[in-house]
């Protein structure tokens, strides 16, 4: 009775394909989904990232503007911040 049901393409929306249909766009739905999904997640954590690699490098300009290090561990310590982003 099940498969007479699928080999009947002449019943049904779509000529029989509806079944088909609707469960390729499910699918379709449900992969633009995950996409976005993994998408919103990156873009989040690459801010958080740039925003502490920010700070960073404002607590370095603070303690340099405050005389606690040398010129040459400034600008080693900078190249190497500006490397991390």
């Amino acid at each position: 009775m099940f498969c007479r049901g699928l080999l009947n393409f002449r019943s049904g929306s779509f000529g029989g394909w509806g079944m088909y249909l609707m469960i390729g766009f499910c699918l379709l739905m449900f992969l633009t989904l995950i996409f976005f999904a993994f998408k919103l997640i990156k873009a989040h954590s690459h801010s958080k990232s740039s925003e502490s690699s920010d700070s960073a490098l404002n607590i370095l300009n603070e303690r340099y503007a405050r005389g606690e290090i040398s010129d040459e561990e400034y600008t080693k310590r900078k190249i190497i911040l500006s490397t991390k982003n």
